[in-house]
């Protein structure tokens, strides 16, 4: 270094200068080498630690893997904080070192202080000891350990310390309520070994862990089972050394089992009142104690107490199926937590944490808890183990503080005129910071009492009914905030002056200040006034158009300056205008300004005039004064004004009397309704009148018809009907507003109904039944109706489209009817016959005309149809089968093809053979006859049927013949529903011998006695026709063909084999129709039996062609029955095996014929 120059020395200090600026910026910058200028004297609190090695506190291991400390409800502990002086002086400084304990609630607790002297980097540590009474802590939903008190350590060193902003720390100290490792319980030898399953020494007033065992019923279990099966295992804990389970290590629960765990203290007294655990008072229970030779109280949480309760057990292990641990918290109704539920591992040892929120179980009540172990007979295991049992709590106290949170606008500051109408408001939210309801009293007046007489000021909280300057609120639940407001008035002509508002918070009770603030009010130089209604009423005024009224109105100069105030209005709606509004005094004198000093009241009047033409409803009326210069001030005030509905209706008839006959034809009279109200309206339309009359409005109610004129017109319909009595009618028409049915208008009419004659005949549609011509006459009744209002008298003729139809009425008086009363009918007996060959449709007009109409001038007659089908209508098809030549004897037979021609309806029909038409036939053979399945049947639409006819023939019959050979017609006729058809083969006969041409006297012989045979047989018909004219003569009323199908089989019958006899046809004696098959016959058995006169003897009269057939037919049967010489001419023997089964005699006279003839083939 001597041997170096000046100037090398020079360089090398120069290059090591410069080496920064070279490197600098490829080197990182790194922020904390950076520091500021260090103070002199800077104190501060470095640290708050927990514990000593005596009094140590509780970790809490989070999900996260932190740690957080934590002590106990009534346990000692030591806090220790460090105090350093972080200044560079090394002179030493004094500082006051303190330590405060808060409540969350913002409470201080307690408080210490400390004195120290310390020179730069130097530290100080003070120990505290403090017991905490009120738990505070709390488990989050994912495990973490929050709250705590507030351990708040501050240092005051004076004007010298140059750095204030580190003087606090504040740190929070969890507080849990329990902490039980269950390492000590009390059980029995219930498995019998001798060994105490809980070896545990018995210990007074500790909280302890207490085995019993229950029965299904509750009852406690016999010896040794009432210990209950919860024994201590000291292997694999996880608190401790020992932990719970409710069997045998290596072996599995027992079965039908009901054991608790309790969770209580043995005491020495019989009083169980808290002996200095800080649990609080427990439950005796007398059934543990008798187990165990002691007092043993049980623990119970009290829900109430606490704003927040968590619990936390370690459990791993299993359940069989239906068997179940779990944790009950019993107040009377039990609530579990069931460890069964919880996913816990099966493995030895692998134990889970688990938590139970018990905020919500019996937040109200008081409860004891108790592991409860329940089995039934089915699978076991080892069942559950458990362990740990820690209570984490936010404990409620008593005390309490406010957030208040207002909204000052300027802030602290009001600028007001007088009667503001927007006055000062204060609006604030005030939360409860305390964990118990309270209840606040709330205050607030103004340095200048005079405001507060008249003008009160006003305070709205959560209380629904108080709300004056002075209010106790309802409660506030903890945590929980209240909106207040606190409003204040300005007084009318308050004059230029400050003026202080406070506003005040204390307890409800106590009153003891929470909160308070005051508020300075400058009221400034302004105009104002205040117009209102005298008398607040809503509408203001009632009006109908065209009216006037007055509305009293009160004036107030409100202001603290002296103004003239010009009056008006404003209209809502352009119907209105300034014409409708007046102002006057109360003299009536009309005015449009007025002047007023301070607080002046005036009483005004608004006249109001409706328009003429306004509509029903309310309308609004702005009532304004408007400071006239240098007053820039308006005041206004609604009125309503309401115009009701004006119901003005007119009816203004077409014409008020009317003359109708009661003829049942309609008329009317027009009404025209006006409104001429001021609303449109809809009414109801009524009628009262003589009920006979029938009257009815086109209409029940109008339609809404237009105000101020508008109109509709109704119709009043007279259906004038039959048998209106001859006089006159008042009529009074209604019109009800739908509106205001208390309004109706009426309008009188008069109806004169002279004396009517009228007949009506109603037209008979025959043409369901197919009528045959040449048939015997039949008979219907026809009703004949007198519609007019007089008694009166029909002549009677008849019309016909043919000249084919016979047609008469009987019982008329030379062609009259007797008197017929209004309203009232008579039936006419019309017999009606069509000639043979008729065919096709035909109609029979009956006549009748008024007799008595001819004396007041009318003439007056009716018609009514009747209509008929004869003949065929071509709903049927009868095809016959090709005519046969029969040469020998016994039975042949027919097959008529029957059609239904009716595309949509099937009929029913009934076949037989024709008699009458062919009668040669039935003297050269046996028989001719339908079979009797085909008798009577039902044809479906366009369907087919084979209708068999069998032709008997014996030897006799073709040894007789009259000729070698004869030909015969075989007719078949079918009737049906609707349409009647006959169709005819031909069977030739050959005669078994042929004669040969010339006389053949055997052959004469035999022809000598067939004519007397016939002729005897015409004789034996002349009587029994006789007979029967005589029997329906004195029957007194016309006997038809007995049509009915009732006594034929149907086709179906025989198909079995049942061929016994038909039931007897019922007699038609309810018959009252006139143009039935029966012909009305119910007059002929209204006689009764016993005055029904027996057959008559035969007279001379020659019997008919056919009545000489049946006298033949008669005489052909055997010998028996010439024996029944007893019966009355004309009634056919009697068969061998007596009348058919339910016939009487009287039956058989009438219809044994018809029944021989259907019966003759079997």
């Amino acid at each position: 270094m001597r041997n170096m120059s000046p100037l090398a020395l020079f360089a090398i200090l120069m290059v090591t200068s410069l080496s920064p600026l070279a490197f600098g910026p490829a080197l990182e910058h790194n922020p904390t080498r950076e520091v500021s200028p260090r103070a002199l004297i800077d104190f501060e609190v470095s640290d708050i630690e927990l514990g000593n090695g005596t009094l140590e506190a509780r970790e809490w291991l989070n999900p996260d893997g932190s740690i957080v400390q934590y002590v106990m409800r009534d346990e000692l502990i030591q806090i220790n904080v460090t105090f350093t002086q972080a200044g560079t002086s090394g002179q030493p400084a004094s500082a006051v070192g303190i330590m405060q304990i808060w409540h969350p609630v913002g409470v201080m607790v307690a408080e210490w202080s400390v004195n120290m002297t310390l020179s730069g980097a130097q530290s100080f540590r003070a120990e505290f000891y403090w017991t905490p009474t009120a738990a505070q802590s709390y488990l989050d939903d994912d495990g973490y350990l929050l709250g705590g008190i507030i351990l708040r350590g501050i240092v005051d060193g004076g004007l010298a310390d140059d750095n204030s902003n580190n003087n606090q720390y504040d740190r929070l100290m969890p507080v849990a309520i329990w902490n039980d490792p269950m390492e000590n319980g009390i059980c029995g030898d219930v498995d019998g070994d001798g060994t105490i399953d809980c070896p545990n020494q018995l210990s007074y007033n500790n909280p302890t862990w207490v085995g019993a065992g229950y029965d299904a019923d509750g009852s406690i279990s016999g010896d040794p089972d009432y210990y209950g099966h919860w024994r201590m295992e000291n292997a694999s804990s996880a608190v401790g050394e020992k932990h719970w389970r409710v069997s045998r290590p290596g072996a599995d629960y027992a079965s039908n089992r009901q054991d608790r765990l309790w969770w209580g203290w043995l005491t020495p007294f019989d009083s169980c009142e808290d002996p200095g655990h800080g649990l609080g008072s427990g439950t005796y229970d007398p059934t543990v104690s008798t187990i165990y030779a002691n007092y043993f109280c049980r623990a119970r949480i009290r829900g109430f107490d606490y704003l927040n309760l968590q619990l936390v057990t370690n459990a791993w292990g299993s359940m069989g199926q239906g068997d179940t641990v779990r944790l009950e918290a019993d107040a009377g109704n039990e609530e579990f937590f069931n460890y069964s539920a919880m996913p816990l591992s099966t493995t030895f040892g692998n134990w889970t944490q688990l938590v139970w929120n018990m905020t919500d179980v019996h937040p109200n009540g008081d409860y004891t808890v108790a592991f409860r172990f329940d089995s039934d007979s089915s699978v076991a295991t080892q069942g559950i183990h458990l362990d740990g049992f820690i209570l984490f709590g936010i404990e409620r106290v008593p005390e309490y503080t406010l957030d208040v949170e207002c909204d000052d606008p300027l802030p602290n500051a009001y600028i007001v005129i007088p009667a503001d109408p927007t006055p000062p408001t204060l609006g604030c939210t005030v939360k409860n910071n305390g964990y118990v309801d309270i209840t606040l009293r709330v205050y607030t007046e103004v340095s200048n009492k005079s405001w507060m007489w008249d003008f009160p000021l006003r305070i709205e909280s959560n209380h629904p009914n108080d709300f004056d300057n002075n209010v106790v609120t309802k409660n506030i639940k903890p945590l929980e905030t209240m909106d207040l407001w606190v409003n204040l008035t300005i007084p009318d002509g308050a004059t230029v002056q400050e003026v202080d508002w406070y506003v005040h918070i204390g307890d409800g009770i106590t009153n003891f200040s929470k909160w308070s603030i005051n508020l300075p009010v400058d009221v400034t130089a302004s105009y104002s006034s205040y117009l209102t209604q005298k008398t607040l009423e809503n509408p203001a005024i009632t009006l109908l158009p065209g009216e006037t009224g007055d509305v009293v109105m009160t004036l107030k100069n409100t202001g603290n300056q002296r103004a003239i105030w010009n009056l008006g209005g404003t209209f809502a709606d352009n119907r209105w205008s300034a014409s409708n509004l007046v102002w006057t005094n109360e003299t009536g004198v009309e005015i449009t300004s007025v002047e007023m000093d301070l607080n002046e009241k005036f009483e005004l009047h608004a006249r109001i005039t409706s328009p003429d033409e306004i509509t029903p409803g309310t309308y609004a009326i702005t009532l304004i004064a408007s400071g006239r210069a240098p007053a820039n001030f308006q005041t206004e005030w609604t009125i309503h004004v309401e115009v009701p509905i004006d119901h003005d209706l007119k009816l203004v008839p077409q014409i008020r009397e009317m003359m109708a006959p009661a003829d049942g034809a309609l008329r009317w009279i027009e009404i025209q309704l006006v409104n001429d109200g001021n609303s449109e309206e809809a009414f109801d339309l009524s009628i009262a009148a003589d009920w006979r009359l029938g009257l009815e409005m086109n209409a029940e109610q109008t339609l809404g018809i237009d105000p101020f004129g508008g109109d509709t017109s109704v119709l009043l319909m007279f259906p004038m009907p039959y048998g209106i009595e001859n006089e006159t009618y008042q009529i009074w028409v209604h019109a009800t507003s739908q509106i205001n049915p208390d309004y109706q208008r009426s309008v009188q009419l008069l109806l004169t109904v002279p004396e009517t004659y009228l007949i009506e005949i109603p037209d008979l549609d025959l043409t369901n039944e197919v009528y045959r011509a040449g048939d015997d006459a039949r008979t219907m009744r026809w009703e004949v109706w007198n519609n007019g209002n007089m008694p009166d008298k029909f002549d009677i003729s008849f019309d016909k489209s043919h000249e084919d139809i016979t047609v008469f009425a009987t019982g008329l008086n030379n062609g009259k009817t007797d008197w017929i009363q209004p309203g009232s009918s008579v039936n006419l007996t019309v017999s009606y016959a069509f000639s043979q060959g008729a065919d096709g449709d035909r109609t029979v007009t009956l006549i009748a005309e008024s007799q008595q109409a001819g004396t007041v001038g009318q003439t007056v007659a009716a018609e009514g149809e009747a209509d008929f089908k004869v003949g065929q209508v071509g709903w049927l098809l009868v095809t016959p089968p090709a005519g046969i030549v029969i040469e020998d004897k016994g039975e042949v037979s027919l097959e008529f093809v029957v059609t239904n021609l009716n595309p949509s309806s099937e009929q029913l029909m009934r076949a037989d053979i024709d008699r009458i038409s062919e009668p040669n036939l039935f003297f050269n053979v046996e028989d001719v006859r339908v079979n009797s399945e085909d008798r009577d049947f039902v044809l479906p639409a366009n369907a087919t049927k084979i209708v068999t006819v069998t032709v008997d023939l014996n030897q006799e019959n073709l040894d007789n013949l009259a000729e070698n050979t004869m030909t015969f017609n075989v007719i078949l006729t079918v009737d049906s529903d609707i349409d009647k058809v006959s169709a005819s083969t031909t069977i030739r006969l050959v005669k078994t011998v042929p004669v040969e041409d010339g006389p053949d006297v055997g052959f004469m012989a035999k022809l000598a006695a067939n004519i007397v045979f016939v002729i005897a047989g015409l004789v034996a018909m002349i009587v029994v026709s006789v007979i029967t004219f005589r029997v329906v003569k004195e029957a007194r009323a016309p006997l038809e063909e007995y049509s009915s199908i009732e006594d034929y089989s149907p086709s179906f019958v025989n198909l079995g084999g049942d061929n016994s006899v038909p039931a007897a046809p019922d007699l038609p004696a309810a018959d009252e129709v006139a143009n039935s098959m029966y012909g009305g016959s119910a007059e002929i058995f209204e006689n009764p039996a016993a005055e029904m006169p027996p057959p008559p003897l035969p007279s001379d009269q020659e019997p008919t062609y056919s009545e000489s057939l049946e006298s033949e037919e008669e005489e052909s049967e055997d010998d028996e029955s010439s024996q029944e010489a007893e019966l009355p001419p004309g009634v056919p023997p009697i068969p061998e095996e007596g009348l058919p089964q339910g016939w009487t005699m009287e039956q058989w006279a009438y219809y044994g014929e018809k029944w021989l003839e259907q019966n003759k083939g079997e």
